[in-house]
């Protein structure tokens, strides 16, 4: 399905947006402001970082930023949310798709994403576009909150 709305690289003008989204889909405030802080920042280094928006008009309808790690030769997804009133539209999947070619693009030998063990949602999200469960993270996001991590290898 072909998104609502363009994928463009991440500029400044979406972060008040990126903060409605955020604050919309509940994410807790640390993790909020460390996605804030991150798209700012790993935006300026466009060797190991994709960052992306899901542009609908003035206004980020969603995002993810993306990291390349050299040692492993793995790129990591970060951080992927979409506006509640734009979900369902094929945007979370384009953004995956984006990051997924940035990946390609540093000959990465695949591509992997953590989330909450209770995100039904964002697991069968995950699932329903090829990523296979890998392991579960005792306490990765705090003492009661497990993550998990989906990953997907590239065919040579």
């Amino acid at each position: 399905m072909k998104p609502a709305v363009p994928i463009l690289d991440h500029s400044p003008e979406y972060q008040p947006s990126i903060r409605r989204i955020l604050t919309k889909i509940g994410w807790a405030e640390q993790y909020a402001s460390a996605a804030e802080q991150n798209m700012r920042n790993l935006s300026q280094d466009q060797e190991n970082y994709g960052v992306y928006v899901a542009a609908a008009g003035e206004i980020a309808a969603g995002f993810l930023y993306v990291q390349y790690y050299a040692w492993n030769q793995l790129c990591q997804i970060h951080g992927l949310a979409v506006d509640p009133d734009f979900q369902r539209q094929g945007i979370a999947a384009a953004l995956v798709r984006r990051a997924e070619e940035f990946a390609r693009s540093k000959k990465a030998r695949g591509i992997y994403v953590d989330t909450p063990t209770s995100n039904t949602g964002g697991r069968k999200f995950y699932e329903a576009i090829g990523y296979q469960p890998g392991y579960i993270m005792p306490r990765y996001y705090e003492d009661r909150l497990d993550g998990v991590t989906y990953q997907k290898f590239f065919e040579k």
